[in-house]
C-alpha cells in the first residue's frame, strides 16, 4: 500500500546544525519540503480511493442484509402457511370424527355399503397423498430457505470482513497523512530558520565589510586616495581642497579631486568637518546631506551598501563620492548656500 510505505519513508528527522547555514542546506530543505508535499497529495488521493471502495462495500452489506431479511420474512410466511394447513386439516379431521356415528369405525360411515369400497380406498389414498405432498413441499421449502439463509450469512460475513479490512487500511492511510503533514510543518519551520540564519550571516558579513572599510579609511596609515572614483567629472586642481580633513580632493595619482563648487560647499556647509551634524539632526556630514538625499546619492553612485548609513558615519572618501554623484546628476540645485551660482 502507498500509505503504509510512506510511513517508513518519513521517520527520519532533519536537524539543522547551529551556526551559519550554507546554501546547499537550504536547497536540501526546500527539496524535502517539495517531496513531502507531493507525497501528501498522493496519500490524500489514496485515502479518497479507499473511502470510495469502503462506501461500495457498505452498500453491498446493506443489500445483503436486505436480502437476508426478505428470506427471513419468506420463511416466516411459509411457516405460517404450513401451520395454517395443519390446523385446517386437524379441524376437518375433528369435524369428520364428530359428525360420524360413534359406532361406525373411521371412514366406513362415509361409504355405507360394500359396493363403494373402491371409492373409499381411493378417497383414503387421495387424502393421504395430499397430506404427504403438503408435508414434503413444506420440508423442501424449509430446506431451501435454510440453504439460502446460510449462503446469505456467509456472504454477509465476507462483506463485513472486507469492509473491516478496508477500514483498517483507510485508517492507516489517514495516520500516514497526519505524519506527512507533521513532517511538512517541521521541514517548513527548519527551512525558515535556515533561510533566516543564511540572511543573518550575509548581513553580518556585509556589516563587517562596511566596518572594516570605515576603519581602514579612518586609519592614519590609510590614504584617502584609495577610494574608487564614481564620477566622470574631470579633476580640477585647486589649492583650497587641502582645507578638508581626509577630503577626496587629495592630489594622489588617479584620485578624483572635488570640483570647485563642491570644495566651496564643503567649507560653507561644515567648515570641512565630515562628522558635522546640524542642531536639529536633519543634516549630516561634510556636505550636510539629509538621510533621504544621501540614500538617493548612494543609488546614483552605485554604492547601495551606504543606503540608510548616517552620512556623518561614512568615511570622507565615501562622502566625497556621493557628493560628486549627486552633483553630476543634479548640478548645483541640491545645495542652497553661498556657493550656488545665482
Amino acid at each position: 500500500m502507498v500509505g503504509l510505505s510512506l510511513v517508513s519513508a518519513i521517520t527520519a528527522t532533519v536537524v539543522v546544525p547551529p551556526g551559519p547555514v550554507a546554501a546547499d542546506q537550504v536547497s536540501n530543505l526546500k527539496t524535502q519540503a517539495t517531496q513531502i508535499a507531493q507525497d501528501l497529495v498522493l496519500e490524500q488521493l489514496q485515502i479518497g480511493t479507499y473511502q470510495q471502495q469502503y462506501d461500495v462495500d457498505i452498500a453491498k452489506v446493506q443489500r445483503d442484509e436486505g436480502e437476508l431479511g426478505s428470506s427471513e420474512d419468506q420463511i416466516q410466511a411459509d411457516t405460517s402457511r404450513v401451520s395454517g394447513d395443519r390446523k385446517r386439516l386437524q379441524s376437518e379431521a375433528v369435524s369428520a370424527y364428530v359428525n360420524l356415528d360413534p359406532e361406525v369405525n373411521g371412514t366406513v360411515a362415509l361409504f355405507e355399503n360394500a359396493k363403494e369400497t373402491p371409492t373409499r380406498e381411493e378417497y383414503e389414498e387421495v387424502a393421504s397423498g395430499d397430506i404427504a405432498l403438503t408435508i414434503d413441499a413444506l420440508h423442501i421449502d424449509e430446506n431451501g430457505l435454510r440453504a439460502e439463509r446460510a449462503t446469505l450469512e456467509q456472504q454477509e460475513a465476507r462483506d463485513q470482513a472486507t469492509t473491516n479490512q478496508e477500514a483498517t487500511v483507510a485508517n492507516a492511510a489517514r495516520q500516514t497523512e497526519i505524519q506527512l503533514a507533521s513532517k511538512q510543518s517541521e521541514i517548513t519551520g527548519q527551512l525558515a530558520v535556515a533561510v533566516a540564519q543564511q540572511q543573518a550571516a550575509q548581513a553580518a558579513a556585509a556589516a563587517a565589510a562596511v566596518r572594516a572599510a570605515q576603519a581602514a579609511a579612518a586609519s592614519p596609515t590609510s590614504p584617502t586616495a584609495s577610494r574608487t572614483p564614481t564620477s566622470t567629472t574631470q579633476p580640477a586642481p585647486s589649492a583650497t581642497s587641502t582645507a578638508a580633513q581626509g577630503s577626496a580632493a587629495s592630489t594622489s595619482s588617479g584620485d578624483p579631486s572635488l570640483p570647485p563648487f563642491l570644495q566651496c560647499v564643503l567649507q560653507a556647509e561644515s567648515g570641512g568637518n565630515y562628522g558635522a551634524v546640524s542642531p536639529g539632526g536633519t543634516y549630516m556630514g561634510g556636505f550636510q546631506f539629509s538621510q533621504a538625499t544621501w540614500n538617493e546619492a548612494a543609488v546614483l553612485a552605485g554604492m547601495p551598501q551606504l543606503i540608510n548609513v548616517p552620512p556623518n558615519e561614512a568615511t570622507p572618501a565615501e562622502q566625497d563620492d556621493l557628493a560628486i554623484a549627486l552633483y553630476d546628476a543634479d548640478g548645483q540645485q541640491s545645495w542652497n548656500d553661498s556657493c550656488r551660482t545665482k
